[in-house]
């Protein structure tokens, strides 16, 4: 602030040096007394005519400025404020202005768009006829419309059919955890089947292999010398072989079953003889 008043006082003596400089010039002697003329206008005084530099002292200092000239001035000191390089909608916006004094878009026209300026600025601040907030007749008809389309059910009835989806999602439930519960209780059990039929079947498959290997020790020891298990002869003795097995296994199962038979009949017949067991009784089985 200083270093401007000191411009403006430098450039005042400037300008008090050429007025006297140029009354100088002009007025080299004296002239007559100051008068007045008739329309009273004034003339001039004795200490003006005598001394002309004492009298452009006394002079107000007056600068006439172009209004272009002006404006420009004051554009170059407003670009120079706006530190912030934000262009001047936001800087509108950061001042809580419109930000823009005219539509730069079709969007600035929508009805949306207007509603929206005049809840963040006002009716004086966005300058929108707030009428606009209101709906039309058209839109009034056509929101009925959606409602009736699209909540077609009345709140009551809205709530009775959220209550019955409730109560059929909890009963959906319970009935779930029970059935877990009940699979729980046979988990133990679930568990000791799987154990015994994985049993089952390792024994299986390993009463299969000593099977294989028994068969192929008899083949070798049948042609009495190492042969190799991919030679057409091995492969024909060892199916062979297989059949026969298959063979005697199968007369095995035979016999075991009828060995069963006969140790049930014997059972039902000593029960018989005892009476423990009605005849009709026995006669359905």
């Amino acid at each position: 602030m200083s270093s401007r008043l000191l411009d403006s006082f430098a450039n005042q003596r400037i300008v008090q040096n050429y007025f006297r400089s140029a009354f100088a010039r002009c007025y080299s002697s004296k002239t007559v007394a100051a008068t007045t003329a008739g329309d009273g206008s004034r003339v001039g005084t004795e200490k003006e005519l005598d001394d002309p530099l004492a009298a452009a002292e006394e002079l107000p200092v007056t600068f006439i400025e172009d209004e272009d000239l002006q404006a420009e001035r004051e554009a170059r000191i407003e670009l120079a404020r706006n530190k912030s390089r934000l262009s001047p909608a936001h800087r509108n916006m950061l001042h809580s202005r419109l930000p823009y004094e005219e539509p730069q878009s079709w969007i600035h026209e929508t009805i949306k768009y207007k509603r929206t300026m005049l809840g963040r600025y006002g009716i004086e601040g966005s300058r929108v006829d707030p009428r606009i907030c209101f709906p039309t007749k058209k839109e009034t008809i056509e929101k009925v419309e959606y409602e009736r389309v699209a909540f077609p059910h009345t709140l009551q009835e809205m709530m009775e059919m959220n209550r019955k989806a409730r109560t059929e999602k909890q009963a959906k439930i319970r009935a779930r955890e029970e059935e877990i519960g009940k699979k729980m209780d046979k988990l133990e059990h679930w568990i000791a089947d799987l154990n015994a039929r994985n049993a089952k079947k390792e024994s299986e498959a390993r009463v299969a292999k000593e099977r294989k290997d028994r068969l192929v020790e008899e083949v070798r020891r049948h042609f009495g010398f190492k042969v190799d298990p991919r030679d057409e002869r091995f492969q024909e003795m060892l199916a062979q072989k297989e059949k026969e097995d298959r063979k005697k296994v199968k007369e095995a199962k035979r016999k075991e079953k009828e060995e069963k038979m006969m140790e049930k009949l014997k059972k039902k017949t000593a029960e018989l003889e005892d009476g423990s067991v009605p005849a009709e009784e026995v006669e359905s089985k």
